[in-house]
């Protein structure tokens, strides 16, 4: 008999009585390390999934109509492209309020390509730098470069990529419900009862023997190991846990899930309360990294409703993550990265949507960034990717086209995470190096 099912077999009339579920659930398993003794001070990063495929024509790279092509975008008969700074964007949804708020604080990085209309390969490339298995995201790498004896090193909240190479495990999250459940197991319902704490530690004894019964057998293989060390791993991180406790919002502080119409579909996204329990994990300094997500972009009809209303909630969305970022003491330590599965098409199709298009764009944020209001990379009128020179950055016949790669080559040196990623056998070769974070170099069109 398998020795894990041996230890769920020992604990069943625990089980039965509920006492030890919450110690036992897939969101405790992934607890990693013992407890870090000092919290965690230092950079910290973000990343935002705009999933299903982004239209950064009607973003951050604002394309009017060709005379004699298809029409690209409906928004080019009635206005041009909005200009904040070096910066331009297209003037639908709130797009004129983010760029206003925040221009000065971004990069944006555009002509990415990403090589695909593979949804799950776009994700793929765009959040680990490789269109092939066996690298971890950009987030993983940096929760296990900075912080990996963290309980909560890497938070994923949504669909996340949660590609790890092992290196780290990673915790999912579906908002700050999720995250109470997590440190308060002995509660049954937050506001009527809760289990006596001799109860509780009395499971918590009764696993620790059974684990430690479990060790002793000498016929356990690689993996039932590792899944002990995780049940082991998830009560020795329950003291650091209990710093959270007293930080997360109370039930009427957290942020309630948006809604909003488009035609006669109905649209929720509880990005807003993803940030809240991202942002409060890293205030407790028990994480450096989280993949937050916003869905629903994967726009094959009703496009331009669809990608406005979107827009709007992530303006919104974004100046709520800055904003309470700054309230919990935050802000000046994080880089936000903003990305996509792909691009949408040049043209629309017989439904009015747009299909899938390689081409794409980055959006980095950091408070009072010295990177900040510039444009890397470029597109033609008709949103291909033009090749830029990788040292000067200007439009080049000679230069190379950007792809996740480049981005993610530059941001690991930024972060200082190459170096681990090289140790570790997991860096990205035969790449250019691309300065993008100079803040001289800008690309010309």
């Amino acid at each position: 008999m398998d020795s894990l099912h041996s230890l769920s077999l020992s604990r069943r009339g625990l089980l039965k009585t509920g006492l030890v579920t919450a110690l036992t659930s897939p969101i405790s398993l992934n607890v990693w390390g013992s407890g870090a003794s000092e919290p965690y001070v230092g950079k910290l990063l973000v990343t935002l999934q705009l999933d299903g495929g982004a239209d950064v024509t009607q973003l951050c790279d604002p394309k009017i109509n060709t005379l004699g092509e298809p029409k690209i975008n409906h928004w080019a008969d009635w206005a041009d492209p909005g200009q904040e700074g070096n910066l331009l964007y297209a003037p639908i949804g709130d797009n004129a309020a983010l760029f206003r708020r925040f221009g000065s604080d971004t990069l944006v990085i555009n002509g990415i390509d990403a090589q695909t209309n593979s949804h799950d390969t776009g994700r793929l490339f765009n959040w680990t730098g490789s269109n092939a298995e066996g690298l971890p995201s950009l987030t993983a790498l940096h929760a296990a470069t900075n912080s990996p004896g963290q309980p909560l090193a890497y938070s994923v909240f949504g669909g996340g990529t949660s590609r790890t190479s092992g290196l780290i495990a990673y915790n999912r999250f579906d908002g700050v419900d999720r995250l109470r459940e997590l440190i308060q197991p002995e509660r049954v319902n937050f506001e009527n009862f809760a289990r006596p704490q001799e109860e509780l530690l009395g499971a918590q004894e009764i696993t620790r023997r059974s684990i430690t019964e479990l060790f002793s057998k000498p016929d356990l293989t690689p993996r039932q190991r590792r899944h002990l060390v995780n049940h082991q791993s998830a009560l020795d991180g329950r003291e650091s846990l209990a710093q959270l406790a007293s930080l997360l919002p109370s039930v009427s502080e957290i942020e309630q899930a948006d809604e909003f119409t488009v035609g006669d579909s109905l649209f929720t996204s509880n990005l807003k309360q993803q940030m809240q329990a991202s942002l409060t994990v890293m205030q407790s300094g028990l994480g450096s990294s989280a993949d937050l997500t916003l869905g629903s972009f994967d726009s094959h009809r009703n496009h331009d409703a669809i990608h406005a209303a979107l827009y709007t909630h992530l303006a919104d969305a974004i100046t709520f993550f800055w904003d309470y970022a700054e309230k919990l003491g935050l802000a000046d330590r994080i880089l936000l990265v903003v990305g996509s599965d792909f691009g949408r098409t040049n043209r629309y199709n017989e439904a009015e949507g747009k299909d899938h298009w390689p081409i794409g764009s980055y959006m980095l944020m950091e408070r009072g960034a010295r990177w900040g209001n510039r444009v890397v990379g470029a597109t033609d009128a008709l949103h291909f990717p033009r090749k830029i020179n990788p040292n000067s950055l200007e439009v080049s016949d000679n230069g190379i086209i950007l792809t996740p790669a480049h981005v993610h080559r530059a941001v690991q040196k930024y972060l200082g995470i190459g170096d681990f990623a090289a140790a570790n056998g997991i860096s990205l070769t035969d790449i250019e190096d691309i300065d993008l974070f100079s803040s001289s170099k800008q690309t010309r069109v």
